[in-house]
């Protein structure tokens, strides 16, 4: 199966995190643990792609993604048996390793963060309202991914007008915030 994920992202201050999270009252919430995985020589950031198993009230989905634009991923997924690549059976493995397609690597988990999303879920996206815990910081996003193909930049600004910001590019991706935190 291939999917394509194509998202806004923007980082937000606390307030303004606030704010949204009072005019979206109708966002369902959720804790959600997310561990990567890559080589010990860093394969899969090299080629800029991203395997994490993410938790979600026991519930274990892998997913592999890869890059089309700076805007679209591939995104590929799958539920699994267990919240750890080592204790999955081959055969759930062995999907990941087919969606990567590098071969047989030896991945090892190298970050764990704990994001508490609010979701709301419109006819043409989910938007998308994270707390992000790292080791040494939290933070604050709005993602907006569409569902059907729009204008979402407009949507998008229109709701971050409601807090005094204006869409540009994307914020860096929450793993490569973690990579940024284990380092400081």
């Amino acid at each position: 199966m291939k999917d394509t994920e194509r998202e806004l992202k923007i980082l937000l201050t606390k307030e303004q995190y606030e704010k949204l999270r009072d005019l979206l009252p109708e966002a369902v919430c959720r804790e959600q643990t997310n561990t990567y995985y890559d080589t010990a020589d860093g394969l899969l950031k090299f080629h800029g792609f991203a395997l994490r198993i993410r938790d979600v009230n026991g519930k274990h989905i892998m997913t592999v993604k890869k890059p089309m634009d700076s805007i679209t991923k591939y995104e590929f997924e799958q539920v699994v048996s267990a919240g750890r690549f080592d204790d999955l059976p081959a055969s759930e493995q062995q999907w990941g390793f087919e969606m990567l397609g590098l071969g047989q690597i030896e991945l090892k988990p190298f970050i764990s963060l704990t994001t508490l999303r609010c979701m709301k879920k419109t006819d043409q996206a989910e938007i998308c309202l994270d707390r992000t815990t790292f080791a040494h910081h939290t933070d604050y996003e709005l993602e907006y991914e569409y569902t059907k193909d729009h204008d979402g930049i407009s949507v998008f600004n229109e709701l971050l007008s409601k807090v005094g910001l204006h869409y540009e590019k994307n914020c860096p991706s929450k793993l490569a915030r973690a990579v940024i935190d284990s380092v400081e």
